[in-house]
Order: structure tokens, then C-alpha cells, then sequence
């Protein structure tokens, strides 16, 4: 596979994903519950078959793990991962923080990331071992160590038990962190923390297309990315922790300190 062609494709993937999400915003669409909680649109789907269109004209044999249609080509070792809409809810009540996330990892390490959120015309790009960039510009993340003087963002899942855990250690972290900022789209969060937005990111009951781009990009950009025990995240994670590294273990104590008292 040629990398410079790969990096072109997913470059187009969340640019045309980008157009239909705009074309759409300020118009009537439908949007259905797909679970209790998640929602869905005609603008989810429309921009998922756009950018699986793109990826399967220039490379076949790959495989493709969308959020709505799910997997094909399962025994590639290069698989695309699609967020076709990152940010349903806040699409569907016109909030402008939603984006379009495509990964592309090779037996399941992330190589090439892209997070774009075509209303601010942000395009957040990494490839392993060179760097993460904001429209071309190398990003990084903020040096800042005393967690007072950072915001960090959170997501959970939609069971009762993801929302009461999230809650706990919310309630912990906001004695010691400047402030909290939650713009319920997870992918936007992560390329956050990656350009010193942000000093952190942890979510519970997270989908694989949620934090891979972002986990590269984070990666790339300095910080660290785990899951809530510390271990590298990789695409089988069900929770993530990103930071700018300097505050990560601070926040990594936290967590395992409420999941222990939850234990016992």
C-alpha cells in the first residue's frame, strides 16, 4: 500500500463526509433512536456510504469498520475506521461541535488519523512517527503540569452504570482541575487535547470509532493514551484516558481509586 495515496484518500473521506454534514445542517432530516440514548440520522448514513464509497474505489481489498453499517473485509490487515458524524446529538439540535473521524490502522495499530470539523473548516491530521498537524501546521499538546490550570473534558457511555461512573470521578477531578468542558463529541475532544486545547480527555464505554483517530492524534502530538488501567488503548479498549502526559497519572489514580471503591 503507498502511503502517500493513503493519506490523499482519507484527506477526501472526511472533506466529502464534511460537505454532506454541511449540506444538511440547516435543513429538515430524520433522526431515530438506535439504542436508548444514541441516536441516528439520514446525514449519519448518507456520509458513512460517501467515504466507504471513496476508500473501497482505491483500495478493495481493505477492510472497513463503520459505526452504522458495521464491518466487511475482516481478514485484511489494514482496516478503515469511519465516524461518519461524530456529534449526532449536537448535529441534530444544530450545535456546530460535530465532525467527521476516519482511521486507518494496520493489524490493528493506528497509522493515519483524521478528524475534521467542517464548521471552524478544521482538519486535524497524524500519521505514526510523523507528527500531528492542524491545517498542515504541526499541533502539540500543552505543556502544563498543574492540573488546576487545565480543563479536561469527559464523555460516558449510555448505560446507567457508564453515567454514575463518569459522575464519581467527575466529582473527585473538579476538586482538583481548573474546569470541565463537555462538547459531547468525542473525536473533537481528543484532537483537543492534542492541540493544548484541552489538558485531557477520558471517556467509559467507548466504540472504536470514537477514540481511534483521536488516540493517534493525541499520540503524535506528545501526550499519552490508555485505558482506565493504564494499558496502552488499542481498538479493543472499552474506556480511554488522553493527556498531555504531565497530568495523566494524577487522573489515572483517580479513576482507579473510584473503580476499587466500586469494586469493593
Amino acid at each position: 500500500m503507498k502511503m502517500e495515496t493513503a493519506r490523499n484518500v482519507i484527506k477526501e473521506c472526511v472533506k466529502e463526509g464534511g460537505k454532506i454534514l454541511l449540506e444538511y445542517f440547516n435543513r429538515p432530516f430524520q433522526v431515530w433512536e438506535k439504542s436508548k440514548g444514541n441516536l441516528v440520522t439520514e446525514v449519519d448514513l448518507k456520509s458513512e456510504e460517501k467515504i466507504k464509497s471513496i476508500i473501497q474505489k482505491n483500495f478493495p481489498e481493505h477492510g472497513i469498520l463503520g459505526e452504522e453499517s458495521g464491518f466487511q473485509n475482516t481478514d485484511s490487515e489494514y482496516l478503515w475506521v469511519i465516524d461518519p458524524l461524530d456529534g449526532t446529538t449536537n448535529y441534530s439540535m444544530k450545535n456546530p461541535f460535530f465532525n467527521v473521524s476516519v482511521s486507518l490502522a494496520k493489524n490493528n495499530n493506528i497509522v493515519l488519523a483524521c478528524t475534521y470539523a467542517p464548521v471552524t473548516n478544521e482538519l486535524f491530521f497524524a500519521e505514526k512517527g510523523e507528527g500531528a498537524f492542524l491545517n498542515e501546521k504541526p499541533i502539540r499538546v500543552s505543556k502544563e503540569a498543574d492540573i488546576s490550570k487545565l480543563n479536561i473534558a469527559f464523555c460516558n457511555g449510555s448505560l446507567k452504570e457508564d453515567k454514575i461512573e463518569i459522575a464519581k470521578i467527575f466529582a473527585k477531578l473538579k476538586l482538583v482541575a481548573r474546569d470541565f468542558d463537555r462538547l459531547k463529541s468525542g473525536a473533537l475532544e481528543l484532537a483537543f487535547v492534542a492541540s493544548g486545547r484541552l489538558g485531557g480527555y477520558l471517556a467509559n464505554n467507548n466504540k472504536a470509532w470514537d477514540s481511534a483517530a483521536g488516540s493517534l492524534l493525541v499520540k503524535e502530538a506528545g501526550g499519552k493514551v490508555t485505558d482506565f488501567e493504564g494499558n496502552p488503548w488499542n481498538v479493543e479498549s472499552k474506556d480511554i484516558l488522553a493527556t498531555n502526559k504531565k497530568i495523566h497519572q494524577e487522573i489515572l489514580d483517580i479513576v482507579k481509586e473510584i473503580r476499587e471503591q466500586d469494586f469493593n
